[in-house]
């Protein structure tokens, strides 16, 4: 935990500098022949569906203690992630923007209504027990079942995350050659390729620790920004699996 500490505090500001400088431009120049730019207007192709977790009314997605709550959490940092995006020029859509819980039918509904290409990024924590302090840690990348697109988006994010914190515990499934777990949870069942990001443990007191740190979250945040730069690419130019 001190080492990671220590590390947040050195190396942010070079870590930001080096997504800008570096991750986004080699990605730009490896791909100078899919140029978006059109003449003298620069524009984004793909749409990116924000999911937030858990609305308020959802009982029992918080900490043991109460001082978390998940719906909070992760409503602030996918508006945060939004406005990185909006300013960047992505086209922006939010599933569930009200505070309560919209309902996933409804969730899905909302994703389908809009036109691809496009991806849906789903932000959570995760919690291995009821109400209790357990000792599972880590993140983790889910998809839907099978070999579809979103297996190499989310295998996108992952590489970002490891070069950049490779500190950061992991969770992962390579039984079919990828990292990311598969289930059909339905927020990922729409027609778009969509992720799902477990962002460590609500309810282990050192994940904890890590979900309420601003610098770390806020650093995860410019990891998704060049994510959805190679996303974009990748499903601006590739046919489906």
């Amino acid at each position: 935990m001190k080492k990671l500490k220590k590390y947040w505090k050195l190396a942010l500001g070079a870590l930001l500098v080096s997504i800008a400088s570096v991750v986004f431009l080699q990605d730009f120049k490896s791909n100078a022949g899919a140029s978006l730019i059109d003449g003298s207007e620069y524009h984004h192709e793909l749409t990116i569906i924000l999911d937030a977790a858990h609305g308020s009314d959802v009982a029992g997605k918080a900490s043991p203690d109460g001082t978390h709550r998940e719906y909070a959490w992760s409503r602030f940092w996918i508006n945060q992630l939004g406005k990185h995006l909006t300013d960047i020029g992505f086209t922006v859509v939010y599933t569930a923007p009200e505070e309560t819980e919209p309902g996933l039918t409804e969730r899905v509904r909302r994703m389908n209504a809009v036109s691809g290409p496009a991806i849906v990024f789903s932000l959570h924590n995760n919690a291995a027990g009821c109400g209790e302090w357990k000792s599972a840690r880590g993140w983790s990348l889910w998809t839907t079942k099978g070999v579809t697109r979103s297996d190499q988006c989310a295998e996108i994010i992952y590489i970002n995350m490891l070069a950049f914190i490779p500190e950061l515990p992991f969770r992962y499934d390579i039984s079919d050659g990828d990292h990311d777990y598969e289930a059909n949870f339905t927020v990922l069942m729409s027609k778009h390729p969509s992720v799902l990001l477990e962002y460590m443990f609500q309810d282990n007191k050192l994940d904890l620790e890590l979900i309420e740190n601003p610098a770390l979250s806020l650093t995860i945040l410019y990891i998704l920004d060049v994510s959805f730069l190679q996303i974009e690419r990748y499903l601006t130019t590739k046919k489906a699996a």
